[in-house]
């Protein structure tokens, strides 16, 4: 049985490779939607953890700042005095701007850092380095790949850095080269000393990770006596998870204790929403894929009906035969995850960079850098390619099976029991959406999974119901001639192989309407949103600032020169910081409450705004819906919020809608920030100008002014045209996954099309005799393909809709604690529906001409 099977398989694949390549095309690219997005989702943790690994040297515990980005060196010895720690490596991290790069940078080497929402640096060229002071003389250092003749320039030369060999490359860098940077306001002289490859120690580092003295970057960066963390070495033979324990009771709320490993789970938590509903996504090309390999199948078991029926009637089992078209399933398996793996490899590459930017927009995580594709990822792709092949093979495998050796071998059996199944499968439809809405109802979001459920049932239910769907449709054409209309009243005849692909198409094109429907409502909100949030004319800001980072500040000198600015009639302050919220991570931000029409720059979703302003200014906060919605706050209930002094406890005075910070943000006056984390300067400034000045002349004269200070100056035009490229940047892996699903449904279509071709000899033949002309068997095919699209556009409008609502209802409130209304782009969604009959028309050319050009004595031969 082995023998015949290899040999019929090669007898399968000489006789119709354009079925097997479609097929595999199809399982190829579902392989390679799953493994992109995998790549990706270990990127971004590969990242972080390289970054830890390169500047701890593998220490196994680590002490954070509670509150602020900062904390006292004066805890270092209180460390070292807890038994089981071996040592503790204290490190100052800073991201400051180059600020004239000797080379313009290589976007392939070396990726920009990105800011958040609305804070990208635009106007010139703008590289963050991550620099990163370190003990280079503490065992276990950060600087292993040091070398040791460095050490001595290292600690006595001021500004000396060691930088990896990518970045010398991007930058044109050599050894003795001077790098100017700023750090907020403050310009700092970098000395380029030597090359350093940390990938030796951490395969996963950024290229952009520059090593210096901790005491040098102290100075530099104004944090003398401040350090970013201590990386600490438990001793041999201690639990890292005890020792934890007792240095978070030593040092008594002065700081955060956590593992390494803590660590890394805590922002892999962060990315579960991001990475979650990107896995949701490429499934559903994967899906579509398996619908081609069912339609494969069934085109290998027309052509092999006889071939199935003779090895029954001489002896074959049931089990066998199903092996038969199993194994078929099988290769297409193997071979479509061997195309998909290079596939998947070159998609993850061309979407690197806007994933790199969402991660730092939104998450705050280190770039992206690499894509990698290890072992364990090979053989999930492997497994997601079989599996994905043979599902989709399982129904016509157990249909041949089960078939009685008679009707294999009769020369014109055209099973079709899908026509008499479409009820049934409709009323499974039905009754999935309603186990599905009735959970919803149930659980709302709280149920967190229950919104992907709800989404599931919506593209089943549009799977279950293109039979019925296509079967009523066909039936309402009403052909006069041979010809298109003609073609889509034969639909109805063979739904085994059409209902396929309308499913296919209308899964497609649900997924393809619901995240257009979803990013439309999102960009409509997000800019509405905007324009309420920025009210000023101008905004000033530093290069390196990020929100939620080290906050570097603006000089007072700088912010009061920008106020006595002639045309500036009022200048508002803000001050931002990272902070902590009973676990979570959170920016807080301090502003001028007193500015007159404060209330109107945020819009309330709980609370009065004018009752939250004057709560603000009493010492109240106000959250963000992202962290109210995930935390269960609500006005008038305490927030929780780590402060130097420890943990203090404020009212909540309303909840703001905010699209920038996914983790949540708490907005706080000036005078509290001050009083519960110090006074400093503010990190941002907004001007408002006199009426009649021109704008965009007063931001190039204030560039000219303040060149060399590290200050990106805005119009308030430009900031919010920044925020919105940010923002469809974000959403662009979700269009490559439409992308792929789409073109896997098209090819769905050229391969039912030939199958019906290859079904439908004898009929076209006897066309052909009764003196029908190639014209009209050409267009009989056209009217096919068209007829399979209207259906699966009108599938995938409904399934749009639901999967819309599902998005916006459902997943993005209870994963990103976002809401927004819904907002039909109709004009988009018409443009969808064009470009899916036009695909759908040209996928219908190949086997309609096919079809069509042969001559009547030959259409019956099994050419196809």
């Amino acid at each position: 049985m082995t023998r015949y099977l290899v040999r019929a398989m090669a007898a399968h694949l000489r006789a119709a490779p354009l079925l097997f390549a479609l097929a595999l095309l199809g399982v190829a690219l579902g392989v390679a939607s799953v493994l992109s997005i995998q790549i990706l989702n270990r990127g971004a943790l590969a990242a972080f953890e390289g970054t830890m690994q390169a500047v701890g040297g593998g220490a196994e515990v680590v002490v954070l700042p509670r509150a602020g980005a900062t904390l006292d060196e004066a805890l270092l010895p209180a460390v070292l005095a807890e038994p089981g720690v071996a040592s503790a490596v204290p490190i100052v991290r800073a991201e400051p701007a180059i600020s004239q790069p000797a080379v313009q940078p290589d976007p392939q080497a070396v990726r920009p850092g990105a800011a958040p929402l609305g804070a990208r640096p635009d106007p010139r060229p703008s590289l963050r380095l991550e620099v990163v002071g370190v003990d280079l003389l503490a065992p276990g250092r950060g600087g292993a790949a040091l070398p040791v003749s460095s050490l001595p320039e290292a600690l006595g030369t001021p500004g000396w850095i060691a930088v990896t060999p990518a970045l010398a490359r991007a930058l044109g860098l050599a050894p003795g080269a001077t790098l100017e940077v700023t750090l907020g306001t403050r310009p700092v002289k970098l000395l380029v000393g030597a090359e350093v490859d940390l990938a030796r120690v951490a395969p996963g580092a950024p290229s952009r990770l520059a090593l210096m003295d901790v005491a040098q970057a102290q100075a530099l960066f104004g944090t003398r006596g401040r350090l970013s963390e201590l990386a600490v070495r438990v001793a041999e033979g201690a639990d890292a998870g005890e020792v934890a324990g007792r240095l978070e009771e030593r040092l008594a709320g002065a700081a955060r204790v956590a593992t390494s490993n803590a660590r890394s789970a805590e922002a892999s938590g962060l990315l579960d929403a991001f990475r979650l509903n990107l896995t949701a996504l490429s499934l559903v090309s994967l899906l579509v894929g398996g619908f081609l390999v069912h339609a494969a199948t069934n085109a290998a078991l027309v052509r092999r009906r006889e071939e199935l029926g003779v090895l029954r009637a001489l002896g074959a089992t049931r089990a066998q035969v199903a092996a038969v078209v199993l194994a078929d399933a099988a290769l297409l398996g193997v071979l479509g995850t061997a195309l998909g793996i290079p596939l998947g490899w070159a998609a993850a590459r061309a979407n690197l960079g806007a994933v790199s930017a969402t991660l730092q927009n939104l998450y705050l995580l280190e770039a992206v850098e690499r894509v990698e594709v290890p072992a364990p990822l090979v053989l999930a792709a492997l497994g997601v390619g079989l599996a994905g092949a043979l599902l989709g093979a399982v129904a016509p495998a157990l249909d041949a099976a089960r078939a009685d050796p008679r009707a294999l071998l009769a020369t014109f059996t055209l099973h079709d029991p899908a026509r008499s199944r479409a009820p049934r499968l409709f009323a499974a439809a039905l009754a999935v959406l309603a186990l599905a809405g009735g959970l919803v109802a149930v659980t709302g979001t709280a149920w967190r999974p229950g919104g992907f459920v709800a989404a599931l049932a919506v593209l089943a239910a549009v799977a279950l119901s293109a039979p019925l769907v296509l079967d009523r449709a066909a039936r309402l054409a009403r052909p006069r001639r041979l010809g298109e209309v003609y073609g889509v009243r034969s639909l109805a005849g063979h739904l085994r192989t059409t209902a396929l692909s309308a499913a296919a198409l209308g899964v497609a094109a649900s997924l393809a309407g619901g995240i257009a429907t979803m990013v439309g409502s999102f960009r409509s909100t997000v800019d509405a949103w905007l324009a309420e949030t920025l009210r000023a004319d101008v905004y000033v800001t530093t290069t390196s600032w990020r929100r939620g980072g080290l906050a570097p500040s603006m000089d007072p000198a700088v912010v009061a020169a920008l106020a006595r600015e002639p045309e500036v009639v009022r200048i508002d302050r803000l001050r931002q910081l990272p902070g902590r919220s009973a676990g979570r991570r959170v920016t807080v931000s301090g502003l001028d409450a007193e500015t007159p029409g404060a209330e109107r720059r945020f819009r309330f979703v709980a609370g009065d705004a004018g009752a939250a302003i004057a709560g603000l200014r009493r010492g109240e906060a106000i959250v963000s819906e992202p962290l109210a919605r995930k935390a269960g706050l609500a006005p008038g209930d305490t927030l929780p919020l780590d402060a130097p002094g420890g943990e203090v406890r404020l009212r909540i005075a309303g909840v703001y809608a905010d699209y920038g910070a996914e983790q949540g943000a708490v907005l706080l006056s000036l005078d509290t920030l001050g009083q519960l984390f110090g006074d400093a300067p503010p990190t941002n400034v907004a001007l408002r100008v006199r009426d009649g000045t021109d704008v965009e002349a007063l931001v190039q004269r204030l560039r000219r002014e303040h060149a060399g200070e590290g200050l990106l100056v805005r119009a308030n035009a430009r900031l919010r045209a920044e925020a919105m490229a940010t923002f469809e940047q974000t959403f662009a892996v979700t269009r490559l996954l439409q992308g792929m699903s789409l073109l896997i449904a098209v090819v769905g279509v050229t391969l039912s099309l030939l199958v019906l071709a290859r079904e439908r000899a004898a009929e076209a033949a006897l066309y052909r005799a009764l003196g029908a002309t190639r014209a009209q068997l050409f267009r009989v095919f056209l009217g096919r393909g068209l007829g399979i699209a209207a259906a699966g556009a009108a599938l995938g409008f409904a399934g749009g809709s639901g999967l819309a609502l599902a998005l916006v209802k459902l997943v993005n409130p209870a994963w990103f604690g976002w809401s927004f209304p819904i907002e039909w782009p109709w004009r988009e969604l018409g443009r969808q529906a064009v470009l899916l009959l036009a695909a759908a028309a040209a996928a219908s050319l190949y086997p309609a001409l096919r079809a069509s050009a042969a001559p009547a004595s030959e259409l019956s031969r099994d050419a196809l």
